[in-house]
């Protein structure tokens, strides 16, 4: 029986992805074309740790207006273009679900302290969720580093600790801080902050 020829991934040149890594998290790329079987992917900001994920198992995730799509794969890499990734896709696409985090507006202190970089010090925050923070950025941090996050947004408790990564630039001096690692108590706790600004300013914009 003659063999079958994978058939090209399904996901348009030039599309925005999120590629997800293990022990590094997601990192934006993308599409810079697609093959049988295979997806080739740039990255919006390198990282020296994927000299380490070689035959790794990746995912491959996208927005569409049905919801987010992923593709699951192996990492292959080149060492001549670092920047550049190539997946073997195995399978069909699948449709994921994804928590939407409610945002509120929350000037609060907050410790961050790159893993890599030379970032450290405090701020604080311009928002809230329970997926990340908006802070002001003062060391001017790159997009894709790691950072340690100490949030004090409890009088007289202990701040809320996770491990985040700058994925966003919402204005100037101010960056996006997304959430990869969180303890289940830590978590509880930013969700039971978030939630009770947002039934604080409901109260204050409710009419009298």
């Amino acid at each position: 029986m003659p063999v079958t020829a994978p058939a090209a991934p399904s996901i348009p040149v030039g599309r925005h992805v999120q590629v997800d890594l293990p022990q590094i998290g997601r990192l934006p790329a993308t599409v810079e074309a697609v093959e049988p079987g295979a997806v080739l992917v740039s990255l919006a900001v390198g990282d020296s740790r994927l000299r380490r994920l070689g035959g790794a198992e990746v995912g491959l995730e996208y927005k569409t207006e049905r919801g987010i799509q992923r593709f699951n794969g192996t990492l292959e890499l080149d060492d001549r273009t670092p920047d550049r990734l190539r997946v073997a896709v195995i399978g069909e696409a699948e449709r994921i679900q994804r928590r939407e985090w409610a945002r509120v507006d929350a000037i609060v202190p907050v410790k961050v302290k790159g893993v890599d970089e030379p970032v450290d010090g405090e701020t604080t925050t311009l928002n809230l969720s329970g997926g990340g923070i908006l802070v002001r950025d003062i060391w001017r941090m790159p997009l894709g580093i790691d950072v340690k996050v100490e949030l004090l947004a409890e009088a007289d408790a202990p701040p809320i600790r996770f491990l985040g990564r700058v994925v966003r630039v919402a204005g100037r001096d101010e960056k996006g801080i997304r959430i990869e690692s969180i303890g289940r108590e830590d978590e509880a706790r930013l969700v039971r902050v978030v939630r009770e600004r947002e039934r604080a300013a409901l109260r204050t914009a409710r009419p009298r």
